[in-house]
């Protein structure tokens, strides 16, 4: 029994581990970027000032190198208005140019020729570059004055286009910018393809919107922006500063760790500044290592993105998870490709993830200590298992690490659903409920069990009264219940119910809560409680004899002693900042040796033989183990 009971165990592990793998494993490091605009008339409208234009200069601005990207135009014809290409300054000044041209002189608003242009040299699954489409519109698909045509064409986007895009492994990212847009399509295309979909109000906030599609699709390296200063280690080869400026805001400064201050009008070789409506964009080549600060706005959308070897990688993360879903998270640091292992490095750092939503900040347990979705311990590879037991429209999932002198972080968003929903519809006899299956997370597998309670306590089961409009009640009058279970598309088994749903016309019963104790009514219980008796082997405390003499004497003790309180705090804050000081030059110095080190090891390597290369590869892993050890040791 005990052999079968280890085998079950194996093979559900073995099953958890393949689930997950799809989540776990690592996609391409590369993104191809294609950014889908509509020019229809409409947008004259919803974007009177045009700005799309800025907007779709900030997203150029920040691609980084080894991007590929192209941008499209579309309204009754989709035009490549700048044709695909690898990311590099010659491409990002046409992309620039040629953005003045986005304007809204079009008629119709033909989604599905867009589309099918933007993909037509896709093929296969992606290997070298993860695939993105990014689709701004406000309206409804919109081809033709024949009656028909658009219907006929939204209904091929949904039954033949988009098997294609979940096929080639595309993720559409959708943005609507009017209410009137069609965004049931919209959001179709994006959640089931694990695209991020974004409803926006005003175009005033488009920039905005772009920078967080950005992140969604590029995966930037960044580092932390607190109270307009960050820090920049010696691995940092460029550093890119966004800033969003409001009406009237005063011109930013940037402010170097020797103390130099640089602006738009005063700019040495090395720093590029692009001012565009509403933001800044600076772009420093080989930043100095330290403090560096702004005066500027202080705007939770700032952000300094970086150019460096040094990375903050993570496996994986979804757009989209069900509610009660855990889902397994990895992050690591990776220095030229390789993964750092270094113990003497790694101990400097504070390695985590927080959950931010709209309830708050929630930190999760990332950790590389073996246990919480952990497998290894001190392998540099921090995990965790990921949940959220409540739907949340968007949680923004923060990674980070933090030393005195190295930093990185990169930002996610996710939106968390129910696996289903249930509702109760109709009057009279002809009252149905109605389920709804969330193809954003769930396979088409999923078993749904619905009922109706009988006056007994039993249960009414209604799956032979679905008719294809839903389930027909049996009791017009009681509630529903409901389960699903099933996999979701990251192959995790869920299970949820939900009920009682009550029927329109029944009032759901009233929740009676306990009645809170008045204050009076506590006052008085405990008033009326007996005082407790005397023990009578407690001696009566005595009263206390009056001692002037002693009085000489106390007041200046209080004063010595208090005097030599404050010389012990101020030798001790003294010790702290000296040993804070030291400890801040160790890890400086600890960071450049690592960083020189790597580089040392790669010009070694590209000079030997292969053989050779992997000899000095061998005993540089030996000595740091080595190192290691004596660190630990001491």
């Amino acid at each position: 029994m005990r052999t079968m009971d280890n085998c079950t165990k194996v093979l559900a592990w073995l099953l958890a581990l393949l689930l997950t793998s799809s989540v776990l494993a690592k996609a391409p490091d590369k993104n191809d970027i294609r950014v889908l605009i509509d020019i229809s008339g409409s947008m004259a409208t919803n974007d009177p000032a045009n700005l799309r234009r800025p907007a779709l200069r900030m997203l150029v601005g920040l691609m980084q190198p080894g991007t590929r990207a192209g941008v499209w135009t579309f309204a009754k014809w989709s035009n490549p208005l700048v044709p695909v290409a690898d990311i590099d300054d010659a491409w990002k000044q046409k992309a620039l140019a040629l953005s003045r041209q986005i304007n809204s002189p079009g008629q119709f608003t033909h989604v599905e020729r867009v589309l099918e242009d933007a993909i037509a040299d896709w093929s296969g699954e992606p290997s070298t570059h993860n695939r993105h489409l990014v689709l701004l519109t406000d309206g409804m698909v919109d081809v033709s004055k024949v009656a028909g045509e658009s219907a006929a064409s939204r209904q091929r986007i949904l039954e033949q286009l988009l098997p294609r895009l979940k096929q080639l492994g595309i993720k559409v990212h959708t943005i609507a910018l009017s209410k009137r847009a069609d965004h049931d399509l919209m959001k179709q295309l994006s959640n089931q393809t694990d695209g991020w979909y974004q409803q926006v109000e005003s175009a005033d906030t488009l920039q905005r919107v772009f920078l967080k599609m950005f992140e969604q699709v590029g995966k930037p390296d960044s580092v932390p922006l607190a109270g307009n200063r960050f820090t920049v280690d010696a691995s940092v080869r460029e550093a890119t500063v966004l800033l969003f400026r409001g009406p009237g805001s005063q011109d930013p400064v940037l402010i170097s760790p020797s103390g130099e201050r640089f602006s738009d009008s005063d700019l040495p070789a090395g720093v590029a500044w692009y001012r565009d409506q509403g933001y800044d964009l600076i772009t420093v080549s080989s930043p100095n290592k330290g403090e560096w600060s702004l005066e500027a706005d202080v705007d939770p959308d700032n952000r300094v993105m970086i150019v460096t070897d040094l990375k903050l990688e993570t496996s994986e993360v979804p757009a989209h998870i069900a509610v009660g879903e855990q889902v397994g998270m990895i992050a690591n640091l990776n220095n030229k490709g390789q993964l750092v292992r270094r113990k003497a490095f790694l101990r400097l750092l504070d390695v985590r993830a927080d959950a931010m939503t709209q309830a708050g900040t929630d930190p999760q347990g990332l950790n590389d200590a073996g246990q919480d979705g952990d497998q290894v311990a001190a392998d540099g590879r921090y995990s965790m298992l990921y949940r959220e037991d409540r739907a949340f429209e968007e949680v923004e999932l923060l990674f980070s690490v933090e030393s005195p002198t190295f930093m990185r972080e990169k930002r996610y968003r996710l939106a968390v659903h129910e696996p289903a929903s249930l509702s109760v519809e109709g009057e009279g006899e002809d009252v149905r409920a109605l389920v709804t299956i969330e193809p954003a997370v769930m396979r088409d597998n999923a078993e749904i069990t619905i009922w109706q309670a009988d006056p007994s306590g039993g249960k009414r089961d209604l799956s032979a009264a679905a008719d294809g409009q839903g389930y027909l009640l049996v009791d017009p009058k009681a509630p529903v219940h409901m389960q699903i279970s099933g996999q979701t598309k990251l192959g995790n088994l869920v299970k949820r119910s939900y009920g009682p749903v009550y029927p329109p016309s029944v009032e759901p019963p009233v929740q009676t809560a306990p009645q809170p104790v008045q204050p009076q009514q506590a006052q008085a219980a405990l008033a009326a409680q007996p005082e407790p008796a005397a023990d009578p082997a407690t001696p009566a405390p005595q009263p206390q004899e009056t001692a002037e003499e002693e009085s000489d004497f106390v007041m200046p003790a209080i004063m010595f002693g208090s005097a030599n309180l404050l010389l012990m705090l101020i030798g001790g804050g003294v010790w702290w900042w000296m040993r804070k000081r030291r400890n801040g030059d160790e890890d400086d110095t600890l960071l450049e040796e690592f960083v020189e080190e790597e580089a040392e090891t790669e010009e070694a390597s590209a000079e030997q033989p292969e053989d050779q290369a992997d000899k000095a590869e061998q005993e540089s892993e030996q000595e740091t183990a080595e190192g290691d050890s004596k660190g630990e040791a001491a």
